[in-house]
């Protein structure tokens, strides 16, 4: 065979599984087209990102499916003018960061300070203290991670803290139950036996009354200090969260999809089914705006409901992938949601001037091995 014939037979023979290759390259493009975002000034997705999209599909028809391919994918994806690095908070107060490394604070001026290699964290109610989990055991610590008192008891998970400056409670889960402990770490009881893994939920307020998911699926209220149960609901919910408001008018349960919403005696209010999967869920600062993630096949969605009525939600943002954590700022101002897919924390101000701003590479900036979980937006001081 001449040395022309052989060149023309290698360029017109078919490649291994090139069929195969391009069903595989299709989807990958077409669902990063389906995924951009609608023409707008902060959001459009620019032509350099339908030239990365393409040339994924290419990388994807000569290599095989897989971390390669979702690489490349994932570097177009993401606010485009994102910031490098956390420089500062666009708003104030101290943002609480659970990351594999352990549990950072993170200032206003962008500084993060290691509070120690905790697993989960929540702040006390006026952001002086930090409650934390690790192993078998329930920590109290200041802001700069001294130590304040530590409990011993088997598997601790979330935390939550509630109370005024001089009287706190801090609920966690030991060993599958539901306990208590004063916020000095004396006295510390039992609140219930196997209830549902949901983290409880503290409604605001003087006295310190616990919301939570009981063994039957049941939401139960209930006075902590006079161990007494106030209202529980009729029948059970599939809660994946439970959220009060502000001023403890509202109760929203976060279901896979939909939402319940209760009064403080406990009659439900309204109700709403999503078409997708809810995830996250944080309430305004002294609204009854719920913030909420709803995920629709491979895009998440930052929707903003009015718990009042449950009415027709309004969007706020869009992306393609999985969006996490909502933690609003302490002004209300400001909503933070993190990101994984694109690596990115994306700062929405959702009151006043419309404005989105992004921080990109926030795993490697907390020294960890996946995408860090925002525990909490506290306090200005």
């Amino acid at each position: 065979m001449r040395r022309r014939e052989l060149r023309q037979s290698l360029v017109t023979a078919p490649l291994p599984d090139e069929l195969g290759a391009l069903r595989r390259t299709w989807p990958v493009v077409r669902a990063a087209f389906e995924a951009r975002e609608p023409v707008r000034r902060r959001l459009d997705l620019r032509p350099a990102l339908v030239l990365a999209v393409v040339a994924a599909g290419v990388a994807a028809a000569l290599s095989s499916p897989g971390e390669a391919v979702i690489e490349r994918v994932r570097k177009a994806i993401g606010i485009e003018r994102a910031k490098p690095m956390l420089f500062s908070l666009p708003a104030p107060g101290r943002v609480l960061v659970d990351s594999t490394r352990g549990v950072w604070v993170v200032r206003q001026d962008g500084s993060k300070r290691l509070l120690g290699r905790y697993r989960e964290s929540a702040w006390s109610p006026s952001g002086l203290y930090v409650a934390v989990a690790r192993g078998n055991e329930l920590v109290a610590l200041d802001p700069k991670g001294g130590l304040r008192w530590t409990l011993s008891r088997r598997a601790v998970g979330s935390p939550r803290w509630t109370g005024t400056a001089a009287d706190t409670r801090i609920a966690y889960f030991s060993a599958g139950d539901l306990r208590v402990v004063a916020g000095d770490s004396d006295p510390d009881w039992l609140v219930a036996r196997r209830p549902r893994r949901v983290p409880p939920a503290w409604r605001p307020g003087a006295r310190h009354v616990l919301a939570y998911v009981a063994s039957g699926g049941r939401i139960v209220v209930r006075d902590v200090d006079a161990r007494r149960t106030l209202w529980r609901t009729r029948s059970a919910e599939a809660a994946r969260r439970l959220l009060w408001s502000g001023d403890a008018k509202r109760l929203v349960v976060v279901r896979r999809r939909g939402l319940s919403a209760y009064n403080g005696n406990g009659r439900g209010v309204h109700g709403r089914s999503f078409p997708g999967t809810l995830g996250a869920a944080a309430f305004a600062p002294g609204t009854h705006r719920l913030a909420v993630v709803h995920r629709l096949r491979d895009r998440s969605e930052v929707l903003i409901v009015d718990a009042d009525r449950l009415g027709r939600p309004r969007r706020v943002f869009s992306g393609t992938g999985v969006f996490t954590d909502l933690a609003w700022s302490p002004d209300g101002r400001w909503l933070l949601v993190g990101w994984p897919t694109a690596d990115q924390w994306v700062f929405l101000r959702v009151r006043g001037t419309r404005r989105i701003e992004g921080v990109s590479n926030v795993t490697a900036q907390f020294r960890a091995q996946r995408f860090p979980r925002v525990a909490g937006w506290c306090c200005a001081r």
